[in-house]
């Protein structure tokens, strides 16, 4: 561990560097855990990427991308209030975070606020008028099937939007 003088350590205080410069953590090494996390992360190795993720926000607290992953790896865990803490801390440090927005978005949705999904997904959709990032498309198939499930309920009743579908014979 290297010897850390007074003065980094009150710019660390300060908020002026981050814990990882105050370590000796390079960005490169940085770099290589971010990689390493996220390989982990779309294997399916969930705990062990939420591992790495959380080291990383510890060490760069200042880290958008980092904070989103864990949102994603605490939606898959079904972790929910965990999941829209870390989604929140990525939107503060980037608002404009397009996969942030729609997994936020669709965690409120299971959540049952609606508002607030709607929000999220509204601004999702107003930040790629392309239509080409993927998140985005998401968001706006997300509305579209809520939109679509609220129809039909309005139309059929609610139970016509909770009953799982009834098989066809060609099933």
């Amino acid at each position: 561990m290297p010897k850390i003088d007074r003065k980094t350590f009150e710019k660390w205080q300060k908020g002026e560097i981050k814990l990882a410069t105050l370590f000796g953590v390079e960005s490169r090494q940085l770099a290589g855990l971010l990689i390493t996390g996220y390989n982990l992360f779309t294997e399916g190795h969930l705990e062990e990427a939420r591992t790495i993720f959380e080291g990383i926000t510890i060490l760069d607290n200042k880290n958008a991308y980092a904070f989103s992953i864990l949102g994603a790896i605490y939606q898959r865990l079904e972790q929910y209030d965990l999941a829209v803490t870390r989604y929140n801390q990525a939107l503060e440090l980037y608002p404009e975070d397009i996969s942030a927005l729609t997994n936020r978005g669709e965690v409120f949705l299971k959540q049952g606020r609606f508002d607030e999904a709607a929000a999220d997904l509204r601004k999702a959709i107003s930040l790629d008028p392309a239509k080409e990032h993927p998140s985005a498309n998401r968001a706006r198939l997300l509305v579209s099937l809520t939109t679509e499930a609220l129809k039909t309920a309005k139309e059929k009743g609610i139970e016509a939007v909770l009953q799982p579908p009834k098989p066809t014979p060609s099933q």
